[in-house]
């Protein structure tokens, strides 16, 4: 298992040394973790309820299984509540209507939906109980303060459905292991102000949670609404754990190697970010490729193994069905359906495709065919589910070496472990830089000579793919459609809106982050400051030339043609 990273308090030595031992309840929040696999976080939590479980039977003569002593966590707010922390002055929501979906066809939910009460009963009651909960981002204090108009009122339609399956997914899954998804906001609850973060506050007092266990994220919205929670719960013991990267804070790849390299970055202190993080991605490639040469060596990297059971809920739960998530609630009917047909949310659909993946000879050349605009064998596809955690990167990276070793190591399949660099290099950018993603001016407050100032009709071309440049327009069909678009697609439509059109590059960023079903804060955003020329980019702004780029990447015109461009 990963490093533990833990802000503990009294709270932890009250639990050890009081001769009556207090029941423990874990609440672990999901965010970019939506998987079984590999997940440190759940792990975590199980592990510190077999601790505890382990106590009370060492406490057992003092603390008989019959009676519960519920655990006061402030010593003058009942829960460890700060009354003074209101939730209107510490945030207020960001709620999305999220619109239903239809899981696969061959899905018999009949078969797989089991009721809730006759799953989550067969928990025997003990001294320590375990809540899953997903919670979508319910700070609502944008990026800047002074740029409202950045935001978006909800999400893309296909964005909400890959979302929902991941989800319907993993509430399969924990079902069948004895326990449940807990979905906020409650959907048979009226929609109000603070509507997420007061369910979650109801979640914790009522339930005496006395811990926290979450995976650490470089979204900066996401860090500061668990600040928010922390303030007004300041004795809730919090895990940290890492299960989106490659890499620890201090930049060490997760590995039981014993001739690792000497680790290079200055090392940082639990809660804290590396600070000499290089400037530009060739950089931070040849640091980690120098030091970890064995990077498509025989060792694979650790990977957590997958519970085959989980703790209880607290009884009181078992029969409070408005927590759970409902998949009846977001059926519909099969035309309304805005996926691309390879895509299908959820960790089950994550590891068939990467089997299907690299069960093909795709892998050999994805460096000749990565720049296609329109196909789905072209690319790895595998960014949707990396995105929120639905597929871990480790066992991704783990079975690209397999693939490397039994089948074939080329330049593409380098070229593979070098995507996976990038979104690495992204995500502790936005780690470091924070709401800098978010500046105009970018990490180094660099004047931008593009803008000629806001132009509602450009933008509203631009998003409807209205533009005067055909192959724009093809692709920005393709996302309001799909919620995908290719890579090279995002770098000539991103070249048009900063270019061409002369519009403020958040704009873009923002409706991307809107649409996209691979939507990931540190590699969109990280991505439009690069090409903006307030990024990562030692070259300043990239332009691309849109009629060489259609001449070279849709000759025939197939994909004009196919998206109405």
């Amino acid at each position: 298992m990963d490093t533990i990273m833990k802000e503990r308090t009294s709270a932890e030595t009250n639990h050890t040394n009081s001769p009556h031992l207090k029941q423990s309840v874990v609440l672990v929040l999901l965010y970019n973790d939506l998987r079984l696999h590999d997940n440190a976080t759940l792990n975590q939590a199980i592990e510190l309820i077999n601790d505890y479980q382990t106590q009370a039977t060492l406490h057992k003569a003092d603390y008989p299984p019959t009676s519960f002593e519920s655990p006061s966590l402030n010593d003058n707010q009942p829960n460890g509540f700060d009354d003074s922390a209101k939730g209107d002055d510490l945030l207020s929501l960001d709620i999305h209507q999220l619109p239903s979906f239809d899981m696969d066809a061959n899905t018999n939910l009949d078969a797989e939906m089991q009721d809730t009460d006759s799953v989550l009963s067969q928990g025997h009651l003990s001294q320590g109980h375990l809540l899953i909960a997903y919670a979508p981002l319910w700070s609502d204090k944008r990026r800047d303060s002074q740029s409202p108009v950045y935001d978006y009122e909800q999400m893309g339609q296909a964005r909400q459905q890959f979302l929902q399956e991941s989800l319907a997914d993993l509430s399969i899954s924990l079902q069948r292991l004895g326990n449940g998804l807990i979905y906020l906001p409650i959907t048979s609850r009226p929609r109000q102000p603070n509507q997420v973060f007061e369910a979650l506050c109801e979640l914790i007092e009522d339930n005496a949670v006395t811990d926290i266990c979450v995976s650490d994220t470089a979204d900066f919205n996401q860090n500061q609404s668990y600040q928010a929670l922390k303030i007004k719960y300041p004795k809730l013991d919090w895990h940290h754990q890492s299960t989106a990267t490659l890499f620890d804070k201090s930049l060490t790849l997760h590995s039981t190697m014993k001739e690792k390299s000497d680790d290079w970055g200055t090392p940082t202190k639990e809660g804290e970010w590396p600070q000499d993080l290089p400037p530009i991605f060739s950089q931070f490639r040849k640091k980690i490729e120098m030091h970890h040469y064995w990077l498509r060596a025989e060792h694979d990297l650790d990977i957590e193994s997958e519970p085959d059971s989980l703790p209880s809920m607290p009884a009181r739960m078992v029969r409070q069905n408005e927590w759970f998530f409902d998949l009846t609630y977001f059926l519909v009917d099969k035309e309304d359906e805005h996926l691309p047909s390879g895509f299908h949310g959820g960790e089950s659909y994550a590891l068939k495709h990467l089997e299907s993946y690299f069960s093909s000879d795709a892998p050999s050349d994805y460096k000749v065919t990565r720049n296609t605009l329109d196909d789905w064998s072209h690319s790895t596809k595998f960014s949707a589910w990396l995105a929120n955690g639905s597929l871990s990167v480790k066992t991704l990276l783990n079975r690209l070496r397999q693939y490397e070793r039994e089948v074939a190591a080329n330049d593409s399949t380098y070229w593979i472990w070098f995507e996976l660099l990038w979104r690495e290099y992204f995500y502790w950018y936005s780690a470091l830089h924070g709401s800098k993603l978010f500046w105009l001016k970018g990490i180094n407050n660099q004047r931008l000579a593009t803008i000629k100032g806001f132009n509602q009709a450009l933008l509203e071309d631009w998003k409807n793919g209205s533009t005067g440049y055909p192959i724009v327009n093809a692709c920005m069909k393709q996302l309001n459609t799909t919620g995908y678009m290719s890579n090279r697609g995002r770098q000539l439509v991103a070249s048009c809106l900063i270019h061409e059109l002369g519009l403020d590059w958040r704009y873009g960023a923002a409706y991307f982050e809107q649409q996209l079903i691979d939507y990931d804060v540190a590699s969109n955003w990280g991505n439009w400051q690069y090409l903006a020329g307030v990024g990562a980019d030692p070259r300043g702004c990239r332009q691309f030339n849109l009629d060489k780029q259609t001449h070279q990447h849709d000759p025939q015109g197939e994909v004009i043609a196919k998206w109405h461009g």
